[in-house]
């Protein structure tokens, strides 16, 4: 079995460390950052293909993390549950090319439709709290003998003098790393409000700058949100979370009067296409991408760690 090192302390990196893990390889994980001060951490974290391409490998790896995902649901501490989510739509039901990984996919009755949109469906996709769901991973990877480790590095090769195989999980951090200029940040705001019952959770990307979604999890609800690409701003915008409020609130005016709870920004590692190969490094070891999920970190983390495990072997 190898010696190798995860780059990157993300859901893709956490998840495909616990599956390096689970084929006997020796690892640890290298994070430059706090697990929730992660791009993922901010992360509405709700499986749905987003920002992602090329689809015929997507919809493989979002169909694996979909059964995943499932199961965990059925796992006390893991942070995942089934939840009902609502996609609207401004007109024609578009094409849901993802919607063979995801089981029962049903048309809305148009009468249920909020005002104003002209279909929609209704399906239950798993929902990962990211306050529990990245911790029980973190978990996961010691109890099976991994290691994670706070270190920032400005070259693979200082993972590679410790490994036999190192696995690119730095998602927007690859641009310097990898020398990928092809990875554009994508700017994501959303704000958290106090739980109150909710009859479903709701997606609006009628809008591709200002996808709407309202997210329930079990202490408080996910409001979103923004999609600017090339912005790479961290601060907190009020003009947007202003915005937010009012877009969500639309859809379901239950939430007027919840009390915010924070708010945050992560910048989507978008590209045209997921990059997941191996490359070779010549006397210095085997390199493995695995980056560039744009909005789909946690639809596609086990189906690409997987994979990673099956290059790793």
């Amino acid at each position: 079995m190898a010696r190798i090192v995860v780059v990157g302390g993300g859901v893709s990196g956490l998840t495909s460390a616990v599956v390096l893990l689970e084929r006997g390889h020796e690892v640890e994980v290298w994070s430059r950052d706090p697990l929730l001060a992660t791009v993922s951490a901010v992360a509405g974290a709700i499986w749905l293909p987003y920002l992602v391409e090329p689809r015929e490998r997507v919809l493989e790896w979002s169909a694996e993390t979909f059964t995943a995902l499932c199961r965990l649901a059925d796992e006390p501490g893991a942070g995942v549950a089934m939840e009902p989510l609502m996609i609207v739509f401004a007109a024609a039901e578009p094409d849901l090319w993802w919607a063979a990984a995801a089981g029962d996919v049903r048309s809305v009755v148009p009468g249920s439709l909020p005002e104003g949109y002209g279909s929609g469906v209704e399906l239950e996709v798993p929902l990962c709290d990211t306050t529990r769901y990245l911790p029980w991973l973190e978990a996961r990877v010691a109890a099976l003998g991994g290691q994670i480790v706070r270190r920032a590095i400005t070259s693979f090769d200082e993972a590679h003098a410790m490994a036999d195989v190192v696995v690119n999980c730095a998602g927007l951090g690859a641009r310097e790393l990898a020398g990928d200029h092809e990875l554009v940040p994508v700017r994501g705001q959303v704000l958290r409000v106090d739980r109150i019952e909710l009859p479903h959770a709701i997606v609006d990307d009628t809008d591709p700058d200002q996808p709407v979604y309202v997210l329930p999890r079990q202490r408080d609800i996910v409001l979103g949100g923004t999609a600017t690409a090339g912005d790479d701003r961290l601060e907190v915008d009020a003009v947007e979370t202003a915005a937010i409020r009012v877009a969500c609130e639309r859809h379901l005016p239950q939430l007027r009067g919840a009390a915010v709870r924070g708010t945050g920004v992560g910048l989507r590692p978008f590209r045209p296409t997921v990059r997941l190969e191996i490359e070779s490094r010549g006397q210095s070891g085997r390199l493995i991408h695995n980056y560039g999920h744009g909005g789909s970190g946690f639809t596609l983390a086990w189906g690409c760690a997987r994979e990673v495990a099956d290059l790793a072997g």
